[in-house]
């Protein structure tokens, strides 16, 4: 189950179409095999996206595929907590690939007329942070993790990249499951690398994963078809995708709670463009109670560039979908 994707923005495709942006909405994608999202088309030129995988032959196609937008970038290399080469593991199922080597080696096997060699490949791995001191990549405005448990080893390898970029966002795969590296929850450790940046937990989606034995059960029932025709949802969530992102609000308002966060002291006031930023990153989300809320309480500021109340009739405007 996808997040939410906000597919008419109006107040985001305002600014666009006006060019109130002076920064770009600069993108980290971490796990970028799918491709870039949907909703940074909307921002035209205004994105400045920058896609990482470990794959090269996921690369190639990429950069084939967007060879004539510049502000698309694409590197073949896996992020990490480490510069240097390390072991990869290309599955059957390409998107299930990760350097955790499979307890099963069938899962990677070749796939019959694939153009993906499956099996253990040598990589190159670099942290956030090196990239950043070595100007190979921007200070970001948003990152999004898909891959496959790492997630935290990105994260760790970017602590000075994160405080030094003042993330607005920050979208991961997750899951509430334990292990040797995570004993308190693969969850936990995410949030307790983010909280320090002020990124709190503010959407989430989930899928639900029956045990096997209930589903080879049901499947052969005497009536299987009907059975799995009506189905309730059944299985405990698994897998989740959380949205963590920047209060602007509660942090001016509420500075109580937020002593703990790597923030210049005494208290500096979002530049007008990261105000636009972050309504913008609300509203791509379907969040756009959040998005409304920075323009009530940044009126005067972000008066500066733009039409703030034609903005909020803007945010105002039902989306397409309804959030289920």
């Amino acid at each position: 189950m996808d997040l939410y994707h906000h597919t008419n923005p109006l107040f985001t495709k305002w600014i666009v179409d006006n060019k109130l942006l002076e920064e770009a909405f600069t993108v980290i994608d971490v796990g970028c095999q799918g491709g870039p999202h949907p909703r940074w088309k909307v921002l035209g030129d205004f994105v400045d996206f920058h896609g990482f995988d470990p794959i090269a032959e996921v690369i190639d196609s990429l950069n084939a595929e967007y060879q004539s937008l510049t502000n698309y970038r694409f590197y073949s290399m896996a992020l990490g907590n480490e510069d240097g080469q390390r072991d990869f593991y290309v599955r059957s199922d390409s998107f299930s690939s990760s350097f955790y080597t499979p307890g099963d080696s069938t899962l990677l096997d070749d796939v019959q007329g694939s153009h993906m060699h499956r099996g253990a490949r040598s990589v190159e791995i670099r942290k956030l942070d090196t990239l950043s001191s070595d100007a190979r990549i921007p200070l970001s405005d948003y990152i999004k993790m898909d891959c496959e448990g790492f997630e935290s080893e990105v994260l760790v390898g970017a602590r000075h990249y994160l405080a030094a970029s003042a993330l607005l966002c920050v979208t991961t795969e997750t899951n509430f499951a334990t292990s040797p590296t995570h004993l308190h929850t693969h969850f936990s450790t995410l949030n307790e690398l983010l909280l320090p940046h002020g990124l709190r937990v503010f959407d989430l989606s989930f899928v639900r994963t029956p045990y096997p034995n209930y589903t080879a059960a049901l499947s052969d029932a005497k009536d299987a078809v009907h059975c799995m025709r009506s189905l309730r949802v059944v299985g405990r969530p698994t897998t989740f995708d959380f949205v963590f992102c920047r209060d602007l609000v509660a942090e001016r308002n509420s500075p109580q709670s937020y002593n703990y966060i790597n923030r210049p002291s005494p208290y500096q006031l979002p530049s007008v463009d990261k105000l636009i930023k972050a309504m913008i990153n609300f509203e791509l989300h379907g969040l756009m109670d959040c998005a409304f809320e920075i323009g009530v309480e940044f009126r005067e500021h972000l008066e500066q560039r733009m039409d703030v109340s034609w903005a909020l009739d803007l945010l105002l405007a039902p989306a397409p979908n309804p959030r289920l």
